[in-house]
């Protein structure tokens, strides 16, 4: 258990480190010049900011149940969303996040495009007290007890589901008024109308709506075809325990290769499903393929590099940076390139990963007869091969 956190806390923030990876979570970090305590849990991908508090709050004994609810209210929702706005305001005046050690951590994003997303997990009130959500004065606050809390972020695990969903939730209650019980049961809704939320003057859920979707054939089968996509996780988890302990290598550098594992992980998780499946293709051929592109739903595109073991790392990453301009030629739309480089795969025998990340928003004349010229003298890319694949996220299933 991290250091001066509770058992609470240490549920919520292994769920987030499970969700969102260890370079982008962080328990309790800090104010930079109070030195307090901002947030229980932290989590910073550019643009995005999601906070969360924490609090554990047993029921009052008293006899009146309207006495226990509105102390119980004031304690876990109230004061939480007190510490967000807290954190909220201090964070926006910052530019890096404060470790729990008073180390320095993850950039702020710049104000003009920073997102920030208040979550309140209350817990202790064993059911008997309903949830209050909604803007508590200075912005939305998310109110979730622990169930929902871990279906939420265990179906929403990549940190562009989760903040999709909460921006469309808020925008949602800001124009209809559903009747829900659990948090679970609107994310049920979300989820069977294709991750959006249908315009209507009133809208009644069904109180077994997530038991009833979750046991679907349709959802059982995406959740079965998902687990190609963790491979994708483990690759950034991978390349981020390497750059956190300093093992990094060549590269553009520690600050590039953090973008480069941003954008990575801003990957959705139908996206990482599409991208692992073709990683581990690529992973199994490269005694016969040294290198691919392969373009991402989201737009950005990969290049996959697997040089012989011998080969310097330097040589390699040079050549991985060369074949990344080359692939940002190929795809006029795609302003950033990922590289990625490594062995290739023999049995028996370690591997190491190179990263980097060329974004370039323009594409001028000298940039293509130099691209040309690297196609020429190297042979990079010349006549690369295409293919195409379908995949729907719920594929259609017969019981």
């Amino acid at each position: 258990m991290a250091s001066g956190i509770t058992p609470s806390e240490q549920f919520v923030f292994s769920v987030c480190r499970e969700s969102f990876l260890s370079l982008w979570s962080c328990a309790n970090p800090r104010g930079k010049t109070t030195g307090k305590e901002l947030a229980d849990i932290l989590v910073v991908c550019d643009p995005d900011i999601v906070l969360v508090s924490v609090k554990e709050i047993g029921l009052s004994i008293t006899a009146d149940p309207a006495v226990q609810r509105q102390r119980w209210w004031k304690k876990a929702i109230e004061q939480s969303a007190d510490q967000l706005y807290g954190a909220d305001r201090i964070l926006r005046g910052s530019k890096n996040v404060v470790l729990a050690d008073g180390t320095e951590g993850l950039a702020i994003p710049p104000p003009d495009r920073l997102r920030v997303h208040r979550i309140a997990v209350a817990l202790g009130s064993e059911g008997k007290v309903p949830l209050k959500f909604g803007d508590f004065g200075k912005g939305f606050v998310h109110v979730l007890d622990e169930r929902s809390f871990t279906v939420l972020l265990r179906e929403l695990d990549t940190i562009t589901d989760l903040t999709t969903y909460l921006t469309r939730k808020e925008q949602f209650l800001g124009k209809t008024s559903p009747i829900f019980e659990r948090e679970e049961d609107l994310l049920a809704f979300y989820l069977k109308y294709q991750r959006s939320f249908p315009e209507a003057d009133v809208i009644i859920l069904d109180s077994d709506l997530w038991t009833t979707f979750s046991s679907g054939a349709d959802y059982r089968k995406r959740r079965e075809l998902d687990q190609a996509s963790y491979m994708w996780d483990r690759l950034i988890e991978t390349i981020s325990i390497d750059l956190q302990v300093d093992k990094f290598g060549f590269g553009s550098g520690v600050r590039d290769a953090e973008i480069g594992l941003r954008v990575m992980a801003r990957e959705d998780r139908f996206s990482r499903r599409i991208l692992g499946k073709q990683f581990r293709k690529f992973l199994d051929r490269t005694e016969t393929i040294r290198a691919r592109m392969m373009p991402a739903p989201s737009g950005i595109v990969y290049v996959l590099l697997a040089c012989p073991h011998d080969t310097g790392r330097q040589i390699r990453t040079d050549e991985l940076q060369l074949r990344c301009f080359v692939a940002r030629g190929l795809f006029p739309k795609a302003q950033t390139v990922i590289g990625i480089a490594t062995e290739r795969h023999e049995r028996g025998k370690g591997y190491s990963l190179d990263l980097t990340c060329l974004h370039q928003a323009t594409w001028t004349t000298e940039d293509q007869e130099r691209m040309e010229g690297i196609q020429k003298d190297l042979g990079y890319f010349v006549n690369p091969t295409q293919t195409t694949a379908h995949e729907d996220e719920y594929p259609t299933t017969k019981e």
